[in-house]
Order: structure tokens, then sequence, then C-alpha cells
């Protein structure tokens, strides 16, 4: 939209020729995880909980410009699909083209947010996102040491692929939803360096006048039983959104 000026400029690939990633994870309870994803989906075993902050630069349907993102995904299985994936029930982004695309197209429940750029200290990373004034998350990766060789092209193996399920929703003016169903999307990854170290994350709770529209979704986070930590990830690298390859899943193989 809006849809009578031709059709979308979104390109079917967009290729960002450098991102930044910090990612930090921790296993949640089954029960906790299923609160987070819907009908479709159930739980990875183990259930997973990933936030990633991401800076992406010159991106091209942006001008050259860039933005941030941080990303919420939970392991998930669908009966259409093998392999597990994340479910993300939630992400922030920076610019509104990014927050539009995701949600019309791609099935994202993208809010907006103020994100400073990626903190860098000498053995780690930082970052924080904010609503209006009011905090959201901060979080924090310390004693970095860089993946070998081996490891790097083991996780670039993985990262040629990375799907992740979205969930589009459009209410009727009834009981009914317009617009009901699961998605699959992919991106596709290539990181030219990558360590790993020690995550903390810290969700904040503002109140609904200081946070309109995300201070029930941080509160529901900073609820998740942490059953154990797992290392963090850091990587910087290129990347591929390619939405050519997002899919509507049916409910079965």
């Amino acid at each position: 939209m809006p849809a009578l000026f031709g059709p979308s400029l979104m390109p079917d690939r967009t290729i960002v020729p450098f991102a930044e990633v910090v990612s930090i994870s921790f296993e949640t309870t089954t029960q906790a995880a299923a609160r987070l994803m819907p009908r479709f989906f159930t739980p990875a075993d183990p259930p997973i909980v990933t936030i990633s902050r991401i800076d992406y630069r010159e991106v091209d349907y942006l001008g050259g410009r860039g933005y941030g993102e941080i990303v919420v995904t939970v392991g998930a299985l669908h009966p259409a699909d093998p392999r597990p994936a994340g479910f993300a029930p939630v992400m922030w982004v920076t610019e509104p083209a990014a927050l539009i695309a995701g949600r019309e197209y791609m099935g994202f429940a993208k809010l907006p947010a103020t994100m400073d750029a990626i903190d860098h200290a000498p053995d780690g990373r930082g970052f924080a996102a904010r609503e209006y004034e009011a905090g959201l998350i901060e979080g924090r990766v310390i004693g970095l040491r860089p993946l070998s060789t081996e490891a790097l092209d083991k996780i670039n193996r993985t990262a040629s692929e990375v799907r992740t399920y979205g969930w589009k929703l459009i209410p009727g003016d009834g009981p009914e939803p317009d617009v009901d169903h699961p998605l699959v999307n992919v991106m596709r990854w290539h990181y030219d360096r990558a360590w790993s170290g020690d995550g903390e994350l810290s969700f904040y709770r503002p109140s609904p006048a200081e946070a309109p529209m995300s201070a029930r979704v941080v509160a529901a986070l900073a609820d998740l039983p942490i059953v154990a930590q797992r290392r963090a990830f850091v990587a910087e690298g290129r990347a591929e959104i390619d939405r050519s390859a997002t899919r509507r899943l049916t409910e079965t193989l």
C-alpha cells in the first residue's frame, strides 16, 4: 500500500553489503514458549528464545540508508515443515519502510523503536531500545572470543538459509479475521567475522502511558523463565533478504 500508485517498490531480493548482529539466547520452558506462538506452531525441543540486535547498512529500498532492528524468535515447529525455525512474536525497527514491508508482506509483528548504534567495547557489544523516552530492552555481550576458521565455515553453511516463521493476521469487521495464516521467510547470511561470548538481557517494565505500543510486550518477555543461558553470538558480514522465498504454510506436509 498505497496500491493505487503501482506495485511495491520492494525488490524480490535485498542485498545488504554490511550487517552487524548481536544475538543473546536462553532456554525457556515449553509452556512459556507455547504462549509466544499462535496455534499453527509448537515449541521446538529445547525451546530457545533469541534476541538479536541487527544493524543493516546501505539498504537498497531506503535509498542507501540503514536501519536498526531487534528480532525476538522462539524455536518452533510446523507440521508442513520438517525443520525447526524461529517464530518471531515481535520485532522492533527504527525505519517505517522496514516496519510496513515486514508486517504487510512477511507476517512479522513489527513495532517502532529508537535505537542507538551497537556499542563497541574492547571485548564486548551492547545495545538498547526505547519507545519515546521509555527503555524497553538492553543487552550486553562480554568476553568475546573469535571463532575459528572451521567454526565460522560451519556457521556460514547453516546461515546460507535462515528461515523465520511469521503470522499474517488482519482483523475483519466481525469475529472472523480477514487473513489468518502462517508464513515462512528466508534470509541468507555470509559472516566475515564472528565471536562468541557471555550475554545478559534486561527487560524494562514501562507503563502503557510511557510505552503505549510495547509495554505489554516487554512485560511478557520479562516474565519468561530462564532454564539455561546459551552462548551469545556476535558477527559481521553481508545479508540477503529473499522475499521471493516467502511462502504461505499449509497445515500438513
